[in-house]
């Protein structure tokens, strides 16, 4: 087995809490320069930059393309998809429930599409910063459907966790990880998450460059590619994902 650095949690310009900065070109230097060999990149309620960032890494880095679901209870979920295509395939299905934005950009920021060398293809019609029409085992299924993985995002922190907003993991509702937070690291919890019986990462969630890589799993796996981190959640053939 190999020893692969990942932050499995990262936004572009098009989320709009993101800074401008995190341009797909910009992200993968900073992921190359904090030594990482795998990122996902994770913005909210859409996919929609996902694919420039591959392109703009090329071969040199792993990118996974993700999406990052707040679903009707508030709840925030990762989906990790295969490809790009069945990342926005998934995101399409959550713009769908989502509001137009009727330029609220004034107040919650730009959503920029872009194409791999940054440049500002348009901004996303819909509202991103809010609430999808996916409840969370909806949200869940969703990501199966397009043959994704499904993680618990930043589970320890006061808001927008399923923790904080159901008090518990449904048992309806199947997580393929759980991922805990800068805060939930400081503050000592891993042994009350790894509890639930789940993989556990942490990821930096960065929505600034400066971020990027701040928080990392380490991937113990053949590549460093979707489906070897999708073995090493179920930890086959001595596969697994360690905190770092």
């Amino acid at each position: 087995m190999k020893h692969f650095a990942a932050d499995l949690h990262i936004h572009t310009a098009l989320s709009p809490c993101a800074a401008d900065e995190m341009t797909p070109g910009a992200i993968v230097h900073a992921a190359r320069d904090a030594g990482l060999d795998m990122i996902a990149i994770c913005d909210h309620n859409t996919a929609g930059n996902a694919e420039a960032v591959q392109q703009a890494a090329r071969d040199d880095l792993a990118v996974i393309a993700g999406i990052e679901i707040t679903t009707v209870e508030e709840v925030h979920v990762l989906g990790l998809f295969p490809d790009a295509d069945a990342a926005a395939a998934a995101g399409d299905a959550v713009r769908q429930t989502l509001p137009s934005a009727n330029g609220s950009h004034k107040d919650f920021g730009h959503q920029w599409l872009m194409d791999p060398e940054g440049r500002v293809l348009g901004t996303e019609a819909k509202m991103l910063s809010v609430a999808s029409g996916f409840a969370l085992s909806d949200a869940v299924r969703l990501i199966r459907q397009h043959g994704g993985l499904a993680v618990a995002s930043h589970i320890g922190r006061p808001a927008f966790s399923v923790l904080s907003q159901l008090g518990m993991l449904p048992k309806n509702t199947r997580f393929d990880a759980i991922e805990i937070s800068a805060t939930g690291l400081r503050a000592g919890r891993q042994a009350e998450f790894a509890a639930l019986g789940l993989p556990m990462v942490t990821s930096s969630d960065s929505h600034f460059l400066a971020d990027v890589g701040c928080r990392r799993t380490m991937l113990e796996s053949l590549l460093a590619t979707f489906d070897e981190l999708s073995l090493a959640f179920k930890g086959v053939d001595r596969r697994r994902c360690c905190l770092a």
